[in-house]
Parts: structure tokens; C-alpha cells; sequence
């Protein structure tokens, strides 16, 4: 897996990724992450893409499922996207990043890890009433 996340970052602009479980530990990153940051961007992206899910109500009535996200910065951008069922696939690039091309490049990788790669929750969300 660390291979595919290899080529991904190998996209001009890109710097690192790092595929995680929704309970927000790392399963593996791309080279130039470590264990510290990768746990770290693990636990910030799975509440990220947590806290993002509550807006689906402002987006379509009724609800929609959750797909991905992008938050600028002032020198790049993080990237959170759906990779499998409970399983998430998160990026950074730099500011010169073609954001479309970078997008679709992450929703095509996230497609050649596969559904092999769902992951159960350690701790299952109750079911919302």
C-alpha cells in the first residue's frame, strides 16, 4: 500500500499521504511520513472528516453520504476522501497543486487500494434515532 501512496505524492505538487481507519489510526503511509506524524494526521483527519459529516443536512435534505473534503491553507492544502468503508485516504500538497487533478488522482488511488481495505471500528458509532 505504501507504494501506491508513493505514487501519489509523486504528482506534481504533492508532498505526503497517509491511509487511516475511521477509528483514526494509520495503516500506512507514503515515504517522508513518520510514525509520529502519521499518527497524528490519522487522529486530526478522522475527526476532520467526523465533524464534516454533520453538515449533510445544509448540503441535501434528507442526507447524502460523505465523500471528501479540502481545507486551504495559505501554503497548501489537505485533502480527506473516502478509500473504503471505514477507511480514508488523506494528502497534502502545496499551493501549486492542480486541486481537479490532484482530486481525482486521490479518488483513482483509493479505487487501486480496493475495498480489501474496509475496516471495522474498533468502536462502532450508535446508530442515529
Amino acid at each position: 500500500m505504501s507504494r501506491v501512496l508513493d505514487e501519489l505524492v509523486s504528482a506534481p505538487g504533492a508532498r505526503h499521504a497517509v491511509l487511516l481507519s475511521a477509528d483514526g489510526l494509520q495503516t500506512a503511509t507514503s515515504k517522508g511520513v513518520d510514525r509520529d506524524m502519521a499518527d497524528h494526521v490519522a487522529a486530526m483527519a478522522s475527526g476532520m472528516q467526523s465533524l464534516s459529516r454533520n453538515g449533510v443536512e445544509f448540503v441535501a435534505s434528507g442526507g447524502s453520504p460523505w465523500e471528501q473534503m479540502m481545507v486551504g491553507y495559505k501554503d497548501g492544502f489537505l485533502f480527506i476522501i473516502t478509500a473504503a468503508e471505514g477507511a480514508f485516504l488523506a494528502a497534502s500538497a502545496g499551493c501549486g497543486v492542480d486541486v481537479a487533478a490532484f482530486s481525482y488522482q486521490m479518488a483513482t488511488t483509493a479505487k487501486r487500494l480496493g475495498p480489501e481495505l474496509a475496516v471495522t471500528p474498533c468502536h462502532p458509532q450508535a446508530e442515529r434515532a
